[in-house]
């Protein structure tokens, strides 16, 4: 590991002050991420305003397909550009925002926004024009990953690369709960009688604002500390009282909602982040998972209907499986926790924001905080982190591929799950 962080230009002298400038980026970068949350909720939402809704996708395309070709140059390649530019349906929604915000609203959403508003933009009438700034940075993301890569010679490399310089997002859903299930029904098929008792759960996430399919109905939630509790339980790999499960995130916030839900069991409103259409069917085994979930850690046995398209849920959180999970502040690239090793390690959806130096840095702790024997469950398909795993004693020992859905004319939808062991 030493030789590979020099070759990256980073000595054990430098070592110090290169934490440090990761600790100071990361910090950016989660601000940008939340930031992304408020300007998709803006694009999105239905409950702050009667204008309609805006897909983020062709909202970049607009705005970047309607200024001069010198000025559009110049966006994608800097980011300048002048707020004139702001199509005036973004504007609208943007004073809809604001004026919400600065209402007493009670929404759940709102009131996270208040926060960060408060937090992290300007006051009084300048709050505007900063929330366009960050409208701007974020199309030029977007327009950048589904316009300008995809037509790169590996669009799949050229997208990956963007994701390790954005904002680190909050998303999550309930489809990235099937693929943890996957890796899980994987680990106990191969050991039968394997014990989990301490999980370790990096990047939980919340599920705020996506950059699409936002859905206003459902409070924001994190889904996966739920779903591995209870997928845990329901493999019987571990039982409620006799299992510690840590949600540790970098955002503050995300801590936060989980503390709150350690102290009162929510009452989960799980809606599928796909929407059936005429042109999207459901895998069986998704389906099945779907209508399984929650057996385990919630009261009842609540029934899967459809809504709008959508598979719903509701799931009340039992006691005892709130009293399994807490939560810490981590990031686990310059940091890890201290105290009893873990058994399992899940860190779904957050490894590509890291590049490979990063990668090497976040794997080290990962094992530095997993027993002998101990799993690591991930779905980064990045052909260097297997060498960078076995470096570290990580070894790689199953993948799984997790169809979810089938498109007409398209490429099934899908997910990938890798198992390490440590040695």
């Amino acid at each position: 590991m030493h030789a590979k962080l020099e070759a990256a230009g980073v000595s054990s002298a430098a070592f110090p002050a290169f934490l440090d400038g990761l600790t100071r980026t990361h910090a950016a970068r989660v601000r940008e991420g939340d930031l992304d949350h408020l300007v998709f909720y803006a694009l999105q939402s239905t409950h702050f305003t009667r204008q309609r809704p805006i897909e983020p996708a062709l909202s970049a395309e607009e705005l970047v397909d309607g200024l001069p070709t010198a000025d559009r140059a110049a966006f994608l390649e800097r980011g300048t550009a002048d707020l004139v530019h702001v199509p005036p349906a973004v504007l609208a929604r943007t004073r809809d925002l604001l004026h919400a915000i600065d209402s007493g609203d009670k929404d759940p959403r709102i009131v996270y926004f208040r926060q960060l508003a408060a937090a992290a933009l300007p006051r009084g009438a300048g709050r505007e024009a900063a929330v366009l700034r960050e409208y701007l940075r974020a199309m030029r993301f977007l327009y950048q990953k589904e316009f300008v890569a995809q037509r790169a010679p590996d669009a799949a490399d050229a997208v990956a690369a963007l994701y390790r310089s954005r904002g680190l997002s909050t998303d999550t859903e309930i489809e990235a709960g099937y693929t943890v299930y996957l890796g899980l029904a994987v680990l106990k098929a191969l050991e039968p009688d394997r014990r989990i008792r301490r999980v370790l759960i990096v990047g939980p996430g919340l599920d705020l604002a996506p950059r699409t399919s936002l859905i206003d109905e459902a409070p924001p939630e994190s889904y996966q500390p739920w779903a591995v509790i209870d997928a845990l339980v329901g493999l019987g790999l571990a039982r409620l009282d006799d299992l510690a499960v840590v949600g540790a995130d970098i955002n503050p916030r995300v801590v936060d909602h989980i503390r709150r839900a350690n102290a009162a069991p929510p009452a989960l409103r799980l809606v599928s982040g796909l929407k059936l259409t005429p042109q999207i069917t459901l895998e069986t085994d998704y389906r099945d998972y779907f209508s399984q979930l929650g057996l385990a850690i919630g009261s009842g046995r609540p029934l899967t209907t459809e809504h709008e398209g959508r598979l719903t849920k509701e799931v009340r959180v039992l006691p005892a499986a709130a009293r399994a999970l807490t939560a810490e502040s981590l990031d686990i690239v310059t940091e890890r926790l201290t105290g009893e090793p873990f058994d399992l390690v899940i860190a779904t959806n957050i490894l590509p924001y890291f590049d490979d130096t990063e990668l090497a840095l976040a794997l080290s702790n990962i094992a530095g905080m997993l027993a002998p024997g101990g799993v690591l469950l991930h779905n980064e398909p990045r052909p260097a982190l297997r060498e960078i795993a076995t470096a570290v004693g990580l070894p790689m020992e199953q993948s799984r591929q997790a169809p979810i859905a089938r498109v007409t004319n398209a490429p099934a939808l899908a997910d990938v799950v890798f198992l390490h062991k440590r040695r």
